[in-house]
């Protein structure tokens, strides 16, 4: 091979290699990795239902644990969800950032106009799962930890 070609093709790999990197770690949000970011703060907390039907005595039941879904949207990046278990407890690195919080659940399900739904679930109609916690947002901080609990109200 000749010098010149031999000093393109050099030049050429440390371009390729140079496209390859950026500045520091970071970690956008839905985007897998094998850890959380060096500058990611973190949220942890419970996802939980209130209300329902009377209970004894005439009251709603108070605040339980839930298993579904939390999501965190921030302008510009995907929105980072994370599956919660039956006893309702998440936790999750995030970048720095504000972000909105939403769940969904099985627990809580929307139905369409005139369904009818039995002691077995939905006869009739349709029915889905529609974002079912009041409007919540998070802000996240290097290198420290936010409490949050994410709670779907139901009649």
């Amino acid at each position: 091979m000749s010098r010149p070609l031999a000093c393109m093709a050099t030049l050429a790999v440390l371009v390729l290699a140079g496209c390859g990197t950026r500045g520091g770690q970071q970690q956008l949000p839905g985007h897998a990795a094998t850890g959380p970011p060096t500058t990611a703060g973190r949220v942890t907390g419970r996802l939980l239902i209130e209300g329902g039907p009377m209970g004894a005595g005439g009251r709603q039941p108070g605040p339980r644990p839930i298993s579904g879904v939390v999501t965190f949207a921030t302008g510009g990046h995907r929105p980072v969800k994370v599956r919660v278990g039956h006893p309702g407890v998440f936790s999750v690195g995030l970048p720095p950032g504000r972000y909105r919080v939403s769940a969904r659940s099985p627990a809580v399900m929307t139905v369409s106009n005139g369904a009818v739904v039995g002691a077995r679930g939905l006869i009739r109609g349709a029915a889905w799962e529609a974002p079912c916690s009041e409007p919540l947002s998070v802000t996240v901080t290097a290198h420290h930890t936010v409490r949050a609990a994410v709670v779907c109200f139901v009649p």
